[in-house]
């Protein structure tokens, strides 16, 4: 069963992260959908807006949500040519440095991004 995971449509790092996973996705192993499309889809989908604009939310074929640094190190070992780094991502004491590294990137995106997101959210 594929991966879901749900990214910020509206945000050009999160856009071009996507692109990037994509090709590398040989095995078609994940579905995107920019969380935009899946609010208007779903309705109600029982997480907060701005919570869901901070950081990549992943959803697994067992129903196990995973955020931020940990979906990313997930999606990273379902993608061929990343996977060693995926792989990686695993070891011991890596998530004390990967997480506040993730959250930083992820809150100045709009910085590392020299354009800007469509809409704004990314000043969020």
């Amino acid at each position: 069963m594929k991966m879901t995971v749900l990214y910020d449509g509206t945000c050009s790092l999160c856009k071009e992260s996507r692109r990037l996973f994509e090709k590398l996705d040989w095995l078609d192993k994940i579905n995107w959908v920019s969380l935009q499309e899946y609010e208007k889809t779903n309705g109600e989908t029982g997480y907060n807006q701005k919570e869901l604009r901070k950081e990549i939310h992943l959803f697994t074929g067992s129903g196990k949500v995973l955020k931020g640094f940990y979906a990313v190190r997930l999606i990273m070992l379902q993608c061929p040519p990343a996977f060693v780094p995926g792989l990686l991502m695993y070891f011991p004491l890596v998530p004390l440095i990967g997480k506040p590294i993730y959250k930083m990137v992820a809150k100045n995106r709009h910085k590392f991004f020299r354009r800007k997101c469509d809409d704004g959210s990314c000043a969020l």
